[in-house]
């Protein structure tokens, strides 16, 4: 019986280890899709707050997780708003005062633009599994697409999330849902993608919905109305001195 008993303990042991191994395998394959060497993308950002909905156009550069440049096309109190994300820094111009601002301190934590994204949100960079221990929970089915649920816990102290919930389209290998969790537990944001595209050998996501329950009956889409991947783009675009041109 004892023998028995250590069988079954390492079996489930092992059981464990191979739900993690494949958490981490789901994860990789999304990164596949989602992190390219350089990007082009033109956006609509439609924020809901109450009744009230804004709408906001924009174009962003992008290379890898790690730099990107954003201006806003419209509307015309938006025009030439301009971002730069450079690793964990980001910087906004304001082209009302002619004044480029560093975003740090408390300031990430609030809301980018009025949207339901965060500076933070936007910062964030890296590989996921740098920061998280990947776990397969579950399988469930998410509109009518078969997914696998990951979740991912954090294993650093300085994290914006301290555990995600991730729906992985089992076919494609793209996020369909994200809940995103603070350390006491509280369910803090939860997300949507959809419209997946192939771009090549990629799948990706030209729809993107944020829900901050922070917040009350607020709600922001991103559509992504054009995206070119992997092509060249000037190292002068990510650069500080970019946002004042």
């Amino acid at each position: 019986m004892k023998k028995t008993l250590f069988t079954l303990a390492i079996a489930a042991w092992l059981a464990g280890a191979v739900l993690a191994a494949t958490g981490a395998e789901i994860i990789r394959k999304v990164d596949e899709n989602l992190i390219y060497k350089s990007a082009r993308m033109e956006a609509k950002m439609i924020i809901h707050i109450w009744s009230e909905v804004r709408t906001k156009t924009m174009r962003t550069y992008q290379k890898g997780r790690e730099s990107s440049f954003s201006v806003f096309l419209s509307p015309p109190r938006d025009q030439g708003v301009k971002y730069l994300k450079l690793k964990d820094n980001m910087w906004i111009y304001l082209p009302d005062v002619d004044k480029t601002i560093k975003i740090a301190g408390h300031m990430l934590r609030q809301s980018m633009m009025g949207s339901d994204l965060s500076y933070e949100d936007a910062l964030e960079s890296g590989d996921l599994l740098d920061k998280y221990t990947a776990t397969l929970v579950s399988e469930e089915v998410v509109k009518q697409r078969p997914c696998f649920v990951v979740d991912l816990t954090a294993r650093v102290k300085e994290i914006t999330y301290y555990r995600r919930l991730v729906w992985v389209d089992k076919e494609l290998f793209v996020p369909v849902r994200e809940e995103l969790f603070a350390m006491s537990g509280k369910k803090l944001k939860v997300m949507t993608l959809g419209n997946v595209q192939k771009y090549g050998s990629r799948y990706y996501p030209l729809y993107m919905s944020m829900r901050n329950l922070l917040r009350q009956n607020t709600l922001t889409e991103l559509i992504i109305t054009k995206a070119e991947f992997d092509l060249s783009l000037p190292a002068e675009m990510f650069t500080q001195s970019s946002l004042t041109k």
